[in-house]
């Protein structure tokens, strides 16, 4: 569903119906668009957490895995796909202090000269 930037935002195993064609989900009135919803990460969080701590009754290996974190961190940057390999573990970005450092002195440059007027008029 993320792949169609869309995230459930209630799923769970009675959400989810064994079709002749594989899994079908239902029960969509409260379904979001992740790029419009600043909660869309952390209901599909929830999402997948649901799932996996019912599966995980029967995997216990699923337990100790991030699918929830790797499929954001993928739609994020525009790498997700249906046929994207899942590895159940979600990737870390390190942070570049060099680039945050950069911007922000680039903010700062460009406002400066508006801090005299700011200051005026109260802001």
């Amino acid at each position: 569903m993320l792949c169609a930037g869309v995230v459930h935002g209630d799923l769970s195993r009675y959400n989810v119906l064994a079709g002749k064609e594989g899994p079908v989900i239902i029960d969509l009135p409260q379904a979001v668009d992740a790029a419009s919803n600043s909660s869309a990460h952390s209901l599909l969080l929830r999402d997948v957490d649901n799932l996996t701590r019912y599966f995980g009754c029967f995997a216990p290996e699923l337990l100790k895995t991030d699918y929830g974190n790797e499929i954001w961190f993928l739609y994020r940057r525009g790498n997700l796909h249906p046929d994207v390999n899942l590895r159940g573990n979600a990737q870390r970005v390190s942070f570049d202090m060099r680039n945050a450092t950069r911007a922000a002195k680039n903010v700062l440059r460009r406002e400066r000269p508006w801090q005299p007027y700011r200051q005026t008029m109260g802001g």
